[in-house]
C-alpha cells in the first residue's frame, strides 16, 4: 500500500506518524528500531535523507534502541550501502527497519510525501541497482523527473529539502515515541544486544 501526503499539509505529520505506527503494530515482534536515511551531502536534491538521520540524531539521541544510519556526516549511499545492510543484518537483525529517501516524481506531484510498505529500492531514478532496504519506507518527491535526473538533483533548492526534512523527521520521532514503548523487552534467539545510539555503519 502507499499513502500520499504534501509536505505542507498541517496533517502529514499526525498522518503518516499514525500510519507508520498501524504498520509497525501488524507485527509486533522487534526489539530496536532502525532507520536507514539514503542519499549524499554532495547534492541538494540527494541530501534529504541525510538531513532527516542528522535531525533524528539530534532528537533521539540517547535512545539504546533507535538506531540512525545516513547522516550529512556520515552518508548511507550506493557506494557503501551493501557495507551498511550488512552491519544492519549483523548488529540488528530483529530490528523494524525504516528507510527514507528522496525520489523524483510527475511535477504535480513535487512535494508529496510518500509512505510505501515494503521496502525500498533505492536509485531507481538513476538507474542504480540497489539492494531492497526496509519494512516500510518514506519518500520524498523533491524534483520532476526527466532524461537529466543527475542535473535535477543538482539544482533542486536547498531550502525546499532542509523544510522537507524537518516535517520528514517529527514524522518519525513522533512515530518512534508511540513505537518504542511497545518494542519487544527481551532480545530474541539470535539477536544481538544494542548498547548505544548509530550514525552510520
Amino acid at each position: 500500500m502507499m499513502y500520499h501526503k504534501h509536505y505542507l499539509d498541517k496533517k502529514s505529520v499526525p498522518y503518516i506518524s499514525d500510519l507508520l505506527i498501524k504498520h509497525y503494530m501488524k507485527h509486533p515482534v522487534y526489539t530496536d528500531i532502525v532507520f536507514v536515511c539514503i542519499g549524499t551531502n554532495r547534492y541538494s536534491g540527494d541530501s534529504l535523507g541525510p538531513l532527516v538521520g542528522s535531525r533524528l540524531t539530534e532528537r533521539l539521541d540517547g535512545h539504546q534502541r533507535i538506531h540512525i544510519y545516513g547522516t550529512l556526516e556520515r552518508p548511507a549511499h550506493a557506494l557503501n550501502m551493501q557495507k551498511v545492510l550488512a552491519h544492519i543484518a549483523l548488529k540488528h537483525s530483529q530490528a523494524y527497519v525504516v528507510a527514507v529517501d528522496a525520489c523524483l516524481g510527475q511535477f504535480y506531484k513535487i512535494g508529496t510525501l510518500q509512505l510505501v510498505e515494503g521496502p525500498l529500492e533505492p536509485g531507481v531514478s538513476l538507474n542504480k541497482k540497489l539492494p531492497p532496504i526496509g519494512h516500510i519506507h518514506l519518500k520524498g518527491i523533491i524534483n520532476n523527473y526527466g532524461p537529466l535526473n543527475h542535473k535535477v538533483l543538482e539544482q533542486t533548492s536547498l531550502t525546499f529539502v532542509q523544510e522537507m526534512s524537518a516535517v520528514i523527521s517529527r514524522i518519525l520521532v513522533k512515530a518512534s515515541q508511540d513505537i518504542l514503548p511497545r518494542l519487544v523487552s527481551r532480545q530474541l534467539p539470535n539477536a544481538p544486544a544494542s548498547d548505544h545510539l548509530s550514525a552510520g555503519s
